[in-house]
């Protein structure tokens, strides 16, 4: 095995704090060029426990405890150090903190360098009511340095807005965050509000997601719905606002929770999802999410799960020509019961999804650049 991986083309896909195994840089990216069995993948990203053992690849963590200051200072030093040991001709940072690192040693291992834009980081940090106006300066301008284009051979973008909003990031190929998953049988889903169903929030939990709206809007309907039940999912990087959600919900028997301070697997989270009758995306009306197309939107059209969301004339569009989901206005506490009923009159996915949910529409696109 050991020969077959050094006849190979070593690759290094490197995320910080996200999963070693995260549904993109893993599931998506790095199973993709597995599939060509040209190249020797090496994974580096968040992994509370030990890493994960295989015959196929090979996993190396990045930090341990998102929570510790320490570990996060140490993380670019632990980069290098892998970079060092695998000695990689591809490498794909999937999180701006390795940028410095990697462009400084570019030059002396000679790799290629791709950068993998996941997120607009900059426009994010607005997102944290706790950060100050200096420590968001701050991190903005460390972080505009980090991404400048010197040193990166291709960028890969997570969001065809980003196109407009980092036009310096060039040249680029959008990969949306597709589903990578099986196609399964579309059927379509009728929805009685006055039974048991399920509502699940999951994902990245704070205020610029509408968590808490979301929970209130849901509390005005368990009244009018008795048998209906919320449950959150995902994981919360304010502690205060954790603690608030916590409080909401306290003595609520129809509300369940599951909040971590560092990320879910992904594979909990659609497991999770499978169980439900209803995803709520109850984002804020934000510049940072207008043009954005969450995973959610894509996973639910290919897993048959409706949606009711925050009105978003984008999302509006792709749900609308298969009937994904609807519009609710999570704030519009007294109109809970009218919106609610008049989103479940009509059946959901009376016509299947467009081919254009899954990742092996894009897939070959990224191979090619490769």
């Amino acid at each position: 095995m050991q020969q077959e991986r050094a006849e190979k083309i070593p690759v290094l896909i490197a995320s910080g704090l996200k999963p070693v195994q995260d549904i993109r840089a893993f599931g998506k990216l790095g199973l993709s060029m597995s599939e060509t069995n040209k190249y020797s993948l090496n994974f580096i990203g968040f992994c509370s426990k030990r890493s994960p053992k295989s015959d196929e690849f090979r996993y190396f963590y990045s930090i341990a405890d998102t929570k510790s200051l320490w570990q996060r200072a140490w993380m670019p030093i632990r980069f290098a150090q892998i970079i060092k040991k695998v000695r990689p001709k591809i490498v794909i940072c999937c999180t701006w903190e390795f940028l410095p690192v990697a462009r400084f040693l570019k030059r002396i291992y000679g790799f290629k360098l791709i950068y993998d834009v996941q997120e607009n980081y900059i426009a994010n940090l607005n997102l944290n009511p706790e950060r100050g106006a200096i420590s968001r300066f701050l991190a903005k301008s460390l972080i505009r340095l980090s991404e400048s284009k010197n040193g990166i051979d291709h960028f890969l973008l997570a969001e065809k807005c980003y196109e407009n909003e980092m036009p310096e990031k060039s040249p680029a190929l959008v990969l949306p965050n597709l589903y990578a998953g099986k196609k399964i049988q579309t059927q379509s889903v009728f929805l009685n509000p006055n039974t048991s169903l399920q509502l699940l929030i999951t994902g990245t939990l704070s205020p610029s997601f509408g968590t808490e709206n979301a929970l209130l809007w849901f509390l005005k309907l368990s009244d009018i719905f008795p048998k209906i039940t919320l449950r959150i999912v995902g994981h919360c990087p304010i502690k205060s606002f954790q603690k608030r959600l916590e409080k909401l919900a306290e003595n609520k028997p129809n509300i369940s929770l599951l909040i971590s301070e560092n990320p879910i697997p992904h594979k909990e989270i659609l497991e999770e999802m499978k169980t439900a009758d209803l995803l709520l995306l109850p984002y804020e009306n934000r510049d940072e999410f207008r043009s954005k197309m969450p995973t959610k939107l894509f996973e639910c059209a290919a897993l048959n799960i409706p949606i009711l969301h925050s009105p978003n004339p984008l999302w509006e569009e792709f749900l609308c020509s298969f009937n994904g989901g609807k519009s609710v206005n999570f704030l519009d506490l007294d109109q809970v019961e009218t919106q609610f009923k008049r989103a479940l009159q009509e059946p959901f996915y009376s016509q299947n999804p467009p081919l254009e949910i899954y990742w092996d529409t894009v897939k070959n696109s990224f191979l090619e650049i490769l």
